[in-house]
């Protein structure tokens, strides 16, 4: 072999050894320009607990405002958020019919429900006339009051006259004791009258019927 075809094949070995080189290294193989196969799913670097690419972060539970802060109940009426009356109504049959109206005369709204306690009062000490008024009918539904809203109650009161003196004990009343109802302070309504002092009346002198929301029509 002459001179030259020896230094021609030298040279076409060092350029082959050289592409394999490359290629082995993947500095110029074309693979990884061209389109090979597609990386699979990485996980995010970064904060710790961070969730792997491809999966759904846990589900998280959400609490509403509401949930989280229930609203507060409506308190009951007081004697002191209440004013009180007792208005005419009609009369018939030996009884006269009242209307015991509530008013909320505060300036938060109060909740009412069921019966007031009614009885007659007399003399400069206050002191209770006859048996309370008899309670009529269901409990009934409770009742908000806003400020300025009203409920209302029937009070039928029977009159003394409708007795003989022996049994009714007839004694001169100043007004009527009233408690709201699940309240323990009273409030007092003038009402003069003849009222029947006996405890063991026969009958009811006083009959009063649950809160109804309103005014009576």
């Amino acid at each position: 072999m002459t001179r030259e075809k020896i230094i021609l094949v030298v040279t076409a070995a060092l350029l082959t050894a050289g592409l394999s080189a490359c290629d082995e290294n993947g500095a110029t193989s074309s693979s990884t320009v061209g389109g090979g196969s597609s990386p699979g799913p990485q996980a995010h670097s970064g904060a710790t607990g961070s969730t792997p690419a491809g999966e759904l972060p846990p589900a998280e539970t959400v609490t509403s405002k509401a949930e989280a802060d229930p609203a507060p109940e409506t308190r009951l009426c007081e004697v002191g958020d209440l004013a009180v009356t007792v208005e005419y109504v009609d009369a018939g049959a030996g009884t006269v019919h009242h209307a015991l109206r509530f008013t909320n005369s505060g300036t938060s709204t109060c909740e009412v429900q069921g019966f007031a306690v009614v009885s007659y009062v007399g003399g400069d000490d206050g002191h209770q006339i006859g048996r309370p008024a008899n309670r009529e009918g269901s409990k009934g539904p409770a009742i908000t009051l806003h400020p300025g809203g009203q409920a209302w109650a029937p009070l039928a009161a029977t009159r003394a006259e409708n007795y003989d003196s022996a049994t009714c004990h007839p004694e001169e009343a100043r007004g009527l004791r009233i408690y709201p109802p699940q309240e323990y302070d009273s409030m007092f309504v003038a009402l003069s009258g003849t009222a029947c002092a006996n405890p063991d009346l026969p009958g009811e002198q006083l009959v009063v019927k649950t809160l109804q929301q309103g005014t009576p029509s």
